[in-house]
């Protein structure tokens, strides 16, 4: 019995380490305005109406993708603005340049200090 005990533990620390790895790549944490640190209208200016930029994923290569086919983070909304907010925070698109694909691709996480190439957009 003591076995089985053990067994079961194991399988529900590993289930719960799989479901906060899921929700550490897509939770909505993620659905955040994007703010202008200096703005004209004063700190925290929030910048394209509060819109949003699709899901972003983590690829095999270690890059972080956000494609319109990967729909919204839970709770916002993508506006037409996402592609060039994206940008203007995180530089250049990793991928196939430009809007054309649908997608953004990130060198590293979007929220790790890595990629944050223009920190007056948070």
């Amino acid at each position: 019995m003591s076995a089985q005990r053990s067994t079961r533990g194991r399988a529900i620390v590993l289930a719960a380490a799989t479901v906060v790895a899921l929700m550490t790549t897509s939770v909505p944490a993620w659905a955040h305005t994007h703010e202008a640190v200096n703005g004209a209208a004063g700190e925290g200016q929030v910048l394209a109406n509060g819109m949003n930029h699709p899901r972003f994923v983590m690829n095999a290569d270690g890059t972080w993708s956000s494609c319109e086919s990967y729909g919204p983070i839970p709770g916002s909304s993508i506006g037409p603005a996402w592609y060039g907010l994206e940008t203007a925070h995180h530089g250049p698109d990793s991928g196939d340049p430009g809007q054309g694909d649908g997608c953004y691709v990130a060198d590293a996480s979007p929220l790790s200090p890595a990629d944050d190439q223009n920190p007056a957009i948070g």
